[in-house]
């Protein structure tokens, strides 16, 4: 037995339900006051920090103080 499905009307509910997501988004992002469409400063900037803050690390690794010995 084999089911057939109307192809036209099944694309068109699921064209319309992405539109309204879409339309979603851009209206969530102009209530909140950004740009729905442009990236952020700190999207753009996310792999420099990562290596600002490894870098800072291997440094903070080779600064640090020795120790000192208690005697006893």
């Amino acid at each position: 037995m084999m089911i057939l499905v109307p192809f036209k009307p099944v694309v068109l509910v699921l064209g319309l339900l992405s539109g309204l997501v879409f339309v979603g988004f851009v209206g969530s992002s102009l209530l909140e006051g950004k740009e729905p469409f442009v990236m952020g400063r700190a999207q753009t900037r996310h792999p420099h920090v990562k290596q600002d803050t490894a870098q800072a690390t291997s440094e903070h690794k080779h600064s640090q103080k020795p120790l000192s010995v208690r005697s006893q």
